[in-house]
């Protein structure tokens, strides 16, 4: 994938890009200023730079853009077409645009007529990303961006898109900076304390930090110019096989030497048409044998105990005993160097060779599991201390993350306190259901007629009717 900077239509800009060896500009024809009275020359103010020419959403005017086209076309790499726009004169370098996310029915018209086309991020959503990304593979389609996303520009198979957002560092005090493994996005309120954060990126990128902290407009554009071409090599710098020209080394060949022939890649107009329907092979079955475990877990086999009995002579003999195969964690790292996103700053680090640490854990045993317990207590208490030391450095309130980190600690103190807590604990649920009561089912019928007299044995007949005639006597003197 392509990573064109937009910014080229301006003066300003089109200087850093230039500053900067950027090798892939954007040029938004709304906002170019073209002399009236002199040639305007794309080489001489481009230089070899690859040239994507494009328009503002609400720009009507469509015969100014068709001149600047059929005028530059032999200078322009490629052209991100109008809606209204008919471009097919220039072949493989017109895009044609979809902008209607209700509209996927004209995006499969797209696709399968010209196998390209052009999207931006308004067009694109959470219901419709996955019906994108189908139609283009189902039509062998090139899909072209107009966003800053990264989330979006890594949820589809993008051939190239265009980057906008580096000039926000400009105009509106951003701070863009690639950390070694993300390009990473900060607004104006919070650019002392992520330019701190991210110092020795900034310095590794080749950038001035004391500029940077000064707001100087040539350190911070060049810091988001640079942060966007590591983000392209880092993350889609991998090997494209249509670009790469490896079979020249093979210049010739001697009589019996084996040499290497790339297929031929067609790249050619596709049809108006491929059928309506995609005719899926078979899948082919492996053998048994070509069937590996995956790398990450292994395979552990324990002998059971099995049967015993005696024999005439008195010895115990074992019957079928039985191997149990046990799942177990395998610790051998897969990491490579290369592809790791910790490389940039490893200490370790060492080019096409595995990763340089192994980490053996093992927990079958209690003593095991509390060592672990404790060992992620540790870990836990010493980032809580760490924050709380970069929280006085800053200088600033209360840091909520702090607090977190304080609240994630207390909960694994108390998980691991239920843990290893080994008193016996009796918990007695009892269920009452027709006349019968709790004690009644738990100890017996009689239990609960002698929990429902009174203490004594209660009061007599005799008892009862003197105490009901002194009541009423009372009652009748007052």
């Amino acid at each position: 994938m392509k990573v064109y900077l937009s910014g080229g239509e301006k003066g300003s800009h089109r200087s850093l890009l230039i500053a900067n060896n950027v090798k892939k500009i954007a040029v938004n024809v709304t906002q170019l200023a073209i002399p009236k009275l002199k040639e305007f020359n794309m080489r001489s103010v481009f230089g070899d730079a690859e040239i994507l020419v494009y328009t503002s959403e609400g720009d009507e005017d469509v015969n100014r853009y068709n001149d600047f086209v059929r005028t530059h076309a032999d200078d322009i790499t490629l052209v991100m077409g109008r809606p209204d726009m008919d471009g097919e004169w220039l072949g493989s370098k017109y895009i044609p645009v979809w902008s209607d996310d209700q509209d996927l029915e004209r995006l499969a018209y797209i696709c399968q007529k010209t196998g390209r086309v052009a999207i931006s991020d308004k067009a694109i959503n959470s219901k419709n990303i996955s019906r994108i990304r189908s139609l283009s593979q189902r039509w062998d389609a090139e899909l072209y961006g107009l966003t800053s996303k990264t989330e979006i520009i890594e949820a589809l198979p993008w051939n190239a898109v265009i980057v906008t957002s580096w000039t926000s560092t400009i105009r509106y005090g951003e701070t863009q900076v690639w950390d070694g493994h993300g390009l990473r996005r900060y607004p104006a309120q919070q650019k002392e304390s992520a330019r701190r954060k991210h110092r020795a990126d900034i310095t590794r990128l080749g950038i001035d930090y004391e500029e940077v902290v000064e707001d100087n407009v040539q350190a911070i554009g060049s810091l988001a110019i640079r942060s966007w071409q590591q983000y392209e090599e880092r993350t889609f710098g991998a090997y494209d096989p249509q670009e790469g020209g490896d079979e020249d080394e093979f210049s010739s060949a001697e009589e019996g030497e084996i040499i290497d022939i790339s297929p031929e890649t067609h790249t050619g107009v596709k049809p108006d048409s491929r059928g309506t329907s995609i005719d899926i092979a078979p899948l082919e079955k492996r053998h048994e044998g070509e069937r590996l475990l995956l790398p990450v877990m292994g395979i552990e086999s324990m002998v059971t105990t099995g049967s015993y009995s005696a024999s005439d002579q008195g010895e115990s003999i074992e019957i079928e005993p039985e191997e149990v195969p046990l799942i177990r964690y395998n610790s051998s790292p897969l990491r490579q160097c290369n592809n790791c996103y910790l490389a940039s700053r490893c200490p370790a680090f060492k080019e096409h060779s595995e990763c340089g640490y192994k980490l053996p854990i093992e927990i079958r045993t209690k003593d095991q599991l509390m060592a672990a317990l404790q060992a992620m207590i540790e870990m836990q208490a010493s980032r809580v201390l760490f924050a709380r030391f970069a929280e006085e450095l800053e200088g600033q309130g209360l840091d909520p993350a702090l607090s977190s980190e304080m609240d994630r600690l207390f909960n694994l103190i108390d998980k691991f306190k239920n843990i290893s807590d080994t008193r016996d604990l009796v918990r007695l649920e009892v269920e009452a259901r027709g006349n019968s009561g709790v004690l009644s089912r738990i100890f017996g019928s009689r239990a609960g007629e002698l929990a429902k007299e009174l203490p004594g044995g209660g009061l007599s007949e005799n008892q009862t009717d003197r105490f009901i005639h002194e009541f009423i006597d009372l009652d009748g003197e007052d």
